[in-house]
């Protein structure tokens, strides 16, 4: 009884050595596969725990070959400077480029770009103009032109001031003259519908422009002149925006219950506004008197 109780302890005894050994081993397989994993040169690429056998890449020249527990020993990572240094030193050397060759030149271009004499370069003569621009006009000092007081001379230079150019305000106003409607009769907006004047430029004879009975009325960008009243307004809407309305007797008349808007226009002529109705003006208009 005795002999197989000392048994039994001697085999607890032994499975527990065992185990312990077996743990210790475990352990610096762990610790050996993170510092492998901390060292930069090596790329871990398979480990075998039961045989304590790592399989690894070098990160410097690719080459993968084994390494066992018990070839590993702890030491602190090399310095930068070091691991750069050999990196540098097992990459192969980059082999130069060759220069591509240069393109052949024709005859008729290298007897273009040659020069066997000096290089002469022509002046304009005395008067030659310089520069010239609107307003003025600089000549070599050397032409002696008369003196006046649109004139300056100085060392080496001559500065000529001419009248400015006066055909294109003149332009400007024949085509306008040229775009002008011009009619007898006025233009009327009556009832419940709605009319748009814009870009127009219009003379009459008598009244220009009639708006009555819930009209609503959209000038624009028009200029408009006429031998009676410019705008006559009655239970009715009217904006102006950006335009001239002018009348002989009177720009606008606004009455029964009419509305009146204007932005940004002139009104040349007396305004006249009856009962209710209203003249609201906007802002940026100006009224001339005739």
């Amino acid at each position: 009884m005795q002999t197989r109780t000392c048994l039994g302890l001697a085999a607890i005894a032994f499975a527990l050595l065992a185990g312990c050994g077996q743990q210790e081993r475990v352990r610096e397989i762990d610790w050996a596969k993170a510092a492998l994993a901390r060292n930069p040169a090596y790329e871990i690429v398979a480990t075998d725990e039961s045989a304590g056998v790592f399989t690894v890449r070098d990160t410097t020249t690719g080459t993968v070959h084994t390494l066992r527990l018990e070839e590993l020993i702890a030491a602190p990572l090399p310095p930068r400077a070091v691991v750069e240094k050999t990196a540098a030193q097992a990459a192969p050397p980059a082999a130069p480029a060759e220069p591509a060759p240069a393109p052949a030149a024709a005859p008729a271009t290298l007897a273009a770009n040659q020069t066997t004499g000096d290089e002469i370069t022509e002046h304009p003569g005395p008067g030659a103009a310089l520069a010239e621009g609107p307003g003025y006009r600089i000549t070599r000092g050397a032409a002696r032109e008369p003196a006046s007081s649109a004139t300056i001379e100085g060392p080496g230079y001559s500065i000529t001031r001419q009248e400015p150019q006066q055909h294109a305000t003149a332009s400007a106003e024949e085509s306008l003259e040229a775009n002008v409607e011009r009619r007898s009769d006025p233009i009327i907006c009556q009832g419940d519908r709605l009319m748009r004047i814009d870009g127009e430029t219009i003379e009459f004879t008598g009244d220009a422009v009639i708006a009555e009975k819930g009209c609503d009325l959209y000038i624009s960008n028009a200029r408009i002149r006429a031998g009676g009243v410019g705008i006559i307004a009655r239970q009715a809407r009217v904006h102006i925006v950006n335009s001239t309305i002018g009348g002989t007797r009177g720009s606008y008349e606004a009455s029964e219950g009419a509305e009146i808007y204007v932005a940004r226009s002139t009104f040349a002529g007396i305004g006249r506004r009856f009962d209710t109705a209203t003249m609201n003006d906007l802002g940026g208009n100006a009224y001339e008197a005739q």
